[in-house]
């Protein structure tokens, strides 16, 4: 398969091909944003937790100081996500509007709750939150004067959804 004149990339060496998974992923064509209150999980998510972390992607997403996994937890069943979906978080009294999250997991049952489950998200531990009045003002300079931050839902415009990573310059 070598030919002559014919460079071959090698993982790590070129300039290019990167071995390891990135952030985000290549394309995100599917974005969320939530409203989070602070929750406190029970012993048996906790474990459930434990036990689908050992499993999880995130081991090869980079070196343990940049990637974090946190357990997400749905209770309604018709708000289907997917992995590699983007969550965008804004605390429960709209001040601050948290760094995106990417779904790292397909969905998973609690025990001992009849409509629960949760999921595993990848989020960057560097990134911090940003105020919701200074994000509405960067969205609204980028072009998008009603950018909906305090109400759940997707984030259909392609650039609503590239405005909003540029929070964070990602």
């Amino acid at each position: 398969v070598w030919q002559i004149g014919r460079s071959v990339p090698i993982p790590g060496v070129g300039g290019r091909v990167r071995a390891e998974l990135d952030f985000l992923p290549a394309r995100v064509t599917r974005m969320f944003l939530r409203h989070i209150v602070e929750y406190e999980p029970s012993a048996t998510e906790q474990q459930t937790w434990a036990t689908q972390a050992g499993r999880s992607s995130a081991s090869t997403g980079g070196p343990a100081a940049t990637y974090q996994l946190e357990w997400f937890r749905l209770d309604d069943r018709r708000a289907r996500l997917e992995r590699g979906d983007v969550l965008i978080f804004v605390t429960d009294d709209n001040e601050w509007i948290y760094p995106p999250a990417v779904v790292d997991s397909d969905a998973i049952a609690i025990p001992h709750t009849h409509r629960a489950f949760g999921h595993l998200l990848l989020v960057r531990a560097d990134l911090q939150p940003v105020s919701v009045a200074d994000a509405e003002q960067q969205l609204a300079n980028l072009g998008h004067p009603n950018p909906r931050l305090t109400t759940d839902h997707r984030i259909v415009s392609a650039s609503l959804r590239a405005a909003l990573l540029r929070l964070w310059n990602l």
